[in-house]
C-alpha cells in the first residue's frame, strides 16, 4: 500500500509540473548565454551570461555545479509554493553552498538562488506549450 501511495504521489507531481510547463511559453535555449562548466567573470555578469560572482576579499572561490547550461527550470518560492519558469544560465557551489543564477520568464529578469529551490526541467522545452 505505501509503494501504492508513492507511486500515486509521483504522478500527481509529475503532472503538476507538466500541466505548470504546459503554460509557459518557453524561448529557444540559444538565446541565452552561460558560463556552463566554469565559474563567472565579473564581466561575464555585466554580458548577461552569469548573475553572480563568488568572491572573498576579491579572490574567486566558486566552482561550477555540473549540469547542463542554459537549461528550462521553476524556481519555487519556499513559503508560497509559488512556480516560475526560469531558464538556468549560471551554477555554482563555494563552501558548502550550491548556488544557481537565472533568467525568470517571462520578463527576463535575474535571479539567484539556492540550488534546491529549482526544479530542473532540461534542455528540451517542457510539453507542448514550448515556442
Amino acid at each position: 500500500m505505501k509503494r501504492f501511495l508513492t507511486t500515486c504521489a509521483g504522478i500527481l507531481f509529475a503532472s503538476a509540473i507538466l500541466a505548470a510547463a504546459s503554460e509557459v511559453s518557453w524561448p529557444a535555449l540559444s538565446e541565452f548565454k552561460s558560463t556552463s562548466h566554469k565559474a563567472a567573470t565579473t564581466s561575464e555578469v555585466s554580458a548577461g551570461a552569469a548573475v553572480f560572482v563568488l568572491q572573498d576579499a576579491g579572490k574567486p572561490i566558486g566552482h561550477p555545479i555540473d549540469i547542463e547550461l542554459p537549461q528550462y527550470a521553476f524556481h519555487v518560492d519556499a513559503d508560497s509554493g509559488e512556480k516560475r519558469p526560469c531558464v538556468v544560465i549560471q551554477a555554482e557551489e563555494a563552501r558548502g553552498q550550491r548556488l544557481i543564477g537565472a533568467y525568470v520568464l517571462p520578463e527576463r529578469t535575474l535571479l539567484a538562488g539556492f540550488y534546491n529551490e529549482f526544479q530542473l526541467l532540461g534542455t528540451s522545452p517542457p510539453h507542448s506549450g514550448a515556442k
